[in-house]
């Protein structure tokens, strides 16, 4: 009987080991310029209009280096790449009056519609890549991300009790909820702490002209570990779940992802499990989107597996598949210098296919470019 038993569970494992690599999955770059470095589009922001897809980016000078592969003192230049046909082709471009363009912030006078039908909206903060706003702010657009206007306080918010002596580090995580409403999901830290980071709430009701502060801690102030750059997606009218990026601020070590949920609007908070490892070297943020199925799939990189990896969720969050992978084969170097990787964004088109975007780089491409990886869920 045992041994009856070991034979069921052998070709169960051999079943879903070949279902595992049945799973097709085409890689495509979506942004890359010789002798420069390109990353982070979870600082940036994604969109997508039925197979239309725009990411934001941010190129530097290339140089090999300890940390990021970048160019000491180069600018580091806020770009977009757009794709019309689902992610398997794509066209950098730089913006007209964007992120790093010197505009003047100032107050929103006439309220934005959330629900224009080529509404993009860019969120800016201090302390990462390109973007040096302590007070917070944003840019819109309503064609498509061809051109923005901007940028514009997050109405008075930055002068908040909540946010006193704080700098924001909000990065692009919104949910419209109408054509006046959207809820934005801010971080903000210590000045000189580099790693204390919390996440919270904020909604305007008037199109942008105003912001209240609806949830000041997504997790408690007492806990000790780094909270930041959720990223969050809408189940019902009230419900929501965020994934957020954490890390033990003590250890660079140990990073890993969490998730919450929000049953009133997003007013309050709790904890529903932890979904996966980003491994050494500060880790990395997470991405969700919900499915036309209803399921949910999250993704991060790992820096010590030099992957990209997701999970699917069939409840809500509750609980998280077995990880797959995206994508391995990230270059390999004696010095270990390029493990910059990751920090992506997702997509779901018209055609049910799931997109992710992420910076990477290979032995034909060793300078860090972005990625898109294509799949049907």
């Amino acid at each position: 009987m045992k041994s009856f038993y070991h034979l069921v569970i052998g070709m169960v494992f051999l079943l879903s080991c070949l279902f595992a690599q049945s799973i097709d999955i085409e890689h495509r770059i979506a942004a890359i310029q010789q002798d420069h470095f390109h990353g982070w589009p979870a600082n940036n922001g994604v969109w997508v209009w039925g197979n239309e897809i725009l990411v934001g980016l941010t190129q530097v000078e290339y140089e090999e280096a300890d940390g990021h592969n970048i160019k000491e003192g180069a600018p580091h230049l806020s770009l977009l790449s757009r794709s019309k046909d689902g992610g398997r082709t794509w066209t950098m471009f730089d913006p007209v009056n964007y992120v790093g363009d010197g505009g003047t912030k100032l107050k929103l006078r006439e309220p934005i519609n959330f629900q224009h039908k080529d509404f993009a909206m860019r969120i800016v903060g201090n302390t990462y890549h390109g973007n040096t706003d302590s007070e917070g702010g944003f840019f819109y657009s309503y064609d498509r991300g061809n051109t923005w206007n901007g940028p514009y306080y997050l109405g008075d918010i930055h002068k908040h009790k909540r946010f006193e002596g704080l700098m924001l580090t909000p990065r692009t995580d919104y949910i419209a909820l109408s054509e006046k409403e959207c809820l934005i999901f801010i971080s903000s830290r210590i000045e000189g702490t580099g790693l204390s980071d919390n996440i919270s709430v904020i909604k305007t009701n008037d199109g942008g002209l105003t912001f209240e502060l609806i949830s000041p801690w997504v997790v408690p102030s007492e806990d000790p570990y780094r909270n930041a750059m959720p990223n969050t997606v809408q189940i019902s009218e009230d419900e929501f779940v965020m994934v957020a990026r954490r890390r033990n601020i003590s250890d660079r070590n140990q990073c890993w992802i969490d998730a919450y949920k929000s049953i009133d609007g997003g007013y309050n908070w709790e904890f529903l499990n932890k979904v996966g490892d980003t491994g050494e070297r500060n880790g990395n943020p997470p991405a969700l989107v919900k499915l036309d199925d209803g399921r949910l799939c999250a993704i991060y990189g790992n820096r010590t597996k030099l992957q990209i990896l997701g999970r699917y969720s069939n409840d809500n969050g509750k609980s998280w598949e077995p990880e797959f992978i995206i994508r391995d084969g990230f270059i390999k170097t004696e010095t270990g210098r390029m493990r910059d990787l990751g920090y992506p964004r997702i997509v779901q088109t018209e055609e049910g296919n799931l997109v992710a975007i992420y910076y990477w780089a290979t032995n034909e491409n060793p300078q860090q470019y972005i990625a898109a990886s294509i799949w049907k869920p």
